[in-house]
């Protein structure tokens, strides 16, 4: 079921990246978007305020999304297989947009809309707002919401 967060999450914040018009800033400061970005771990907030925390594995880390000035978005997925190596999981491209505060993405015809979405200096969360009491968190209590963290490496 984690893996399938993960997984939906990360899937989430590329299709989020990959919709930006071109009057977006051209990624010189903190605040923009616009570069490479790698996963660092999920979290889902419960509703009484606690976190159920999962860090990325070293391999895992190796993803990355890349939002370009241009509206383009790319991403990749990394994952430990049975024999331990490290391997690709997939790629998609798509495009992004950020407007009146919210991130879309579009990917392979699919548009999504990031409902949790922070971007502070070298730190970027995007995710969605969630209350699936079908995955209960913090001992049977509900979820608020759920995202992916990345950190800038470019």
């Amino acid at each position: 079921m984690k893996k399938i967060k993960l997984f939906c999450g990360i899937l989430i914040g590329l299709m989020i990246f990959s919709s930006c018009s071109s009057d977006d800033d051209n990624g010189t400061d903190s605040t923009s978007i616009v570069g490479i970005w790698k996963p660092i771990k999920e979290v889902d907030v419960c509703s009484t305020g606690s976190e159920d925390v999962y860090i990325y594995d070293s391999c895992e880390q190796t993803g990355r999304a890349t939002f370009e000035s241009n509206g383009n978005v790319n991403e990749t997925s990394y994952y430990l297989n049975g024999n331990n190596d490290c391997v690709l999981d997939y790629t998609e491209n798509g495009t992004w947009e950020i407007s009146n505060g919210n991130l879309t993405i579009t990917q392979q015809g699919q548009t999504i809309q990031a409902t949790f979405f922070e971007l502070t200096g070298n730190t970027l969360r995007l995710g969605q707002y969630d209350n699936d009491s079908n995955d209960p968190c913090d001992g049977g209590n509900l979820p608020s919401h759920y995202y992916t963290e990345f950190v800038r490496v470019e």
